[in-house]
């Protein structure tokens, strides 16, 4: 007997930087910064053009490309540095270009009261910067077993729970078991990697750290290429079985529950000017944006002592994951709302809403 199936369309809007890791890093030999933008070359076609200007410039290039320098320094080799001083005025050698926001560099750190401190920097001059996912034609997508796995937590939170006596009764099937026949429930949810994004949707998104303890926010040397906060991401669920459909029919009900739980727990140890509110169905996706935004809380509050050891061990509850990003305005019902409410320009790193909505099969 053939089971329900059902589709469903997934709207993913940003409502905060949002960083899908390739794996790969850009250092300062492989990107050029002038006319207020980042300028990433197929590296390849660089490599010709240069191979045009003679054995001489080949050599010279390889040279460069084979240089140390201390990160961030004066000295550190940077393309822009290299093209300059052989004289190649050209930039037409494919990739793609990132504007600049204005953000990508620490000019300040905001402490509790308000106030500012100023930290120097040299506008363009990143150390490595972390490549955002993309597919064979250079656009950049979300993988859909990223999106699954926030889908996952949001459901192992607030359905698929042990009890205080860790009673499997209510706990998640997870995969193959032995002696047992099969039963995964997120076998029967399929997520599709998301449509392509353009290249346009892309800035440069600084970590920030902020401690409830100190009562400030710190800026770290780590830039990540990132979506722009409002840019909308296009999914495909399908749900097979009565179960499946009834999860994601009630998936916008779960994840409301799970941001409060996630609010009570976490976020309300911080300033509320720093906490993105009036988000209809939040889910967070992708590096930066938390420990507590990918686990089981009530299992991991009960073994806090886990993420409490050797150099990376946690005080309290941990720092809140910021970035920065120019403030945007959106019209809800004729009123006017702006995605933060803060001075600073601090967004949380990897928020996100979404809602779903049933494919009509003949669409």
């Amino acid at each position: 007997m053939q089971r329900q199936t059902k589709r469903y369309q997934f709207i993913l809007r940003t409502v905060a930087p949002v960083h899908i890791g390739s794996g790969e890093t850009y250092t300062p030999k492989e990107y050029i910064y002038e006319k207020g933008q980042y300028y990433f070359p197929d590296m390849g076609k660089l490599y010709q053009e240069i191979e045009k200007a003679g054995e001489a410039k080949v050599t010279m290039f390889e040279g460069f490309l084979m240089q140390n320098g201390s990160q961030g320094s004066r000295q550190s080799p940077r393309l822009i540095n290299f093209l300059r001083d052989s004289n190649i005025p050209s930039r037409d050698f494919g990739g793609y270009a990132i504007k600049e926001t204005g953000h990508e560099v620490a000019e300040t750190s905001a402490n509790r009261h308000g106030s500012q401190a100023t930290v120097p920097t040299r506008v363009g001059r990143l150390n490595e910067v972390a490549a955002f996912i993309k597919d064979p034609y250079g656009n950049p997508y979300i993988p859909g077993s990223s999106l699954k796995g926030a889908v996952r937590t949001i459901l192992i939170n607030e359905v698929f729970k042990v009890d205080n006596n860790r009673n499997a009764r209510f706990a998640i099937p997870w995969g193959a078991q032995r002696d047992r026949a099969f039963s995964d429930i997120f076998h029967d949810i399929r997520v599709s990697d998301s449509q392509p994004i353009p290249t346009e949707k892309l800035i440069l998104a600084q970590k920030w750290d902020y401690s409830a303890i100190k009562g400030e926010a710190r800026a770290l040397p780590v830039h990540r290429e990132s979506l722009k906060p409002f840019t909308e991401v296009l999914f495909t669920l399908t749900a097979e079985g009565a179960e499946a459909i009834s999860l994601l029919d009630s998936l916008g009900k779960y994840a409301n529950q799970h941001y409060a739980h996630y609010k009570e727990h976490f976020l309300n140890d911080f300033p509320d000017r720093y906490i993105q509110s009036h988000v209809q169905y939040p889910i967070y996706l992708g590096a930066g944006s938390g420990v507590w935004t990918k686990t089981f809380i009530d299992e991991a509050k009960k073994n806090k002592e886990a993420f409490s050891r050797g150099k990376m061990r946690m005080v309290r509850n941990g720092v809140l994951k910021l970035t920065k990003a120019p403030n945007v305005a959106f019209m809800v019902k004729a009123e006017r709302r702006n995605l933060i409410a803060n001075p600073d320009f601090f967004y949380e790193m990897g928020k996100c809403m979404f809602y779903l909505k049933e494919f009509n099969e003949r669409g």
